[in-house]
């Protein structure tokens, strides 16, 4: 299965209205939606911020160029809004998956892809 394929299923749910997979040890995008423009300076910020969420706590998750407020994060996710939208962003053992959604898309059913995406990893020790 290629990286899109993941993308592809996160999109497919009608839950993620952009997605992203991305690599934990540099940042590098592996897949993204096409009109989302995430980077691996963008990715790296998420990805210490597992370890200290304090500068997102300030200024907030910036992906794609639109800034999300974070809301909360724990060792293995993290979620963020901007007004009725928002992302939702999981950590497997070698990448991060992101997911955002749009008005009219529920939050905890975005997190829920993202996170059943993640955990398919975790199991395939990915």
């Amino acid at each position: 299965m290629s990286w899109d394929s993941y993308r592809d299923s996160l999109l497919q749910t009608g839950h993620v209205e952009k997605a992203a997979v991305c690599g934990l040890e540099d940042g590098g995008v592996w897949t993204r939606s096409p009109d989302f423009n995430v980077g691996p300076g963008e990715v790296k910020m998420i990805i210490s911020a597992f370890r200290n969420p304090e500068p997102l706590r300030s200024n907030g998750i910036l992906l794609g160029g639109v800034k999300y407020l974070y809301l909360q994060s724990d060792d293995s996710q993290m979620q963020g809004k901007k007004g009725s939208s928002g992302v939702s962003i999981a950590r497997s053992n070698k990448c991060v998956i992101i997911g955002t959604y749009k008005d009219g898309q529920q939050p905890g059913n975005c997190r829920l892809q993202v996170e059943r995406v993640r955990d398919y990893l975790l199991q395939s020790s990915y």
